[in-house]
């Protein structure tokens, strides 16, 4: 079973999940890990007071860290918006601006696919959501994107199964900040 946050990793390098998933190594995890869970903790409490009004959206019912599984994905959503007619995924960035890169963009598509399931409503929108003051930007999903997602997932799959180690297509700036990069040997 896949792990929604494994897909983000995949796409920004297939050799971290290969490392979680195939090595006993302990990662030693960069100080902005260490910023994020502060920011999403702190996102959780004050979820509690609001009405994310400012969305401007139908929204029925919000839900937190909801826990989301299929028989080929699991994973814990930051947010879940349920609204009339669709539901709509966020995630919370700490982060000033509301900047969507593709890892993210597959990991809020896959959350989509197991909340649209979850509540038997179609997903055509995705939100990334920064700041403490809910900066936010609505991003739609078309069928490109799609495609996308399923090519990931086939490529996931076929790492997994054939258990071969993965060419990187990380940039020498993203190896810089990669808990595994003194475990890879593309690097210096």
């Amino acid at each position: 079973m896949i792990l929604v946050s494994h897909i983000r990793q995949f796409v920004f390098c297939p050799r971290i999940l290969y490392f979680y998933t195939f090595c006993d190594i302990k990662p030693v995890y960069p100080e902005y890990v260490s910023s994020g869970s502060q920011y999403h903790n702190k996102q959780n409490e004050l979820f509690k007071n609001r009405k994310f009004i400012k969305f401007k959206l139908p929204i029925i019912k919000a839900y937190s860290n909801l826990y989301l599984q299929d028989s080929s994905m699991q994973g814990v959503a930051d947010l879940v918006l349920e609204c009339q007619n669709e539901i709509i995924v966020a995630e919370f960035k700490n982060q000033n601006k509301p900047i969507l890169n593709k890892g993210t963009k597959m990991q809020l598509i896959a959350y989509s696919k197991l909340a649209s399931k979850h509540f038997n409503k179609p997903f055509f929108k995705i939100m990334l959501i920064c700041s403490n003051n809910l900066k936010f930007k609505i991003f739609d999903i078309n069928s490109d994107d799609l495609a996308q997602f399923n090519s990931t997932i086939d490529k996931i799959n076929k790492m997994l199964n054939q258990e071969l180690f993965p060419q990187s297509c990380a940039s020498i700036a993203a190896c810089m900040q990669c808990e595994f990069k003194n475990y890879c040997d593309d690097r210096e």
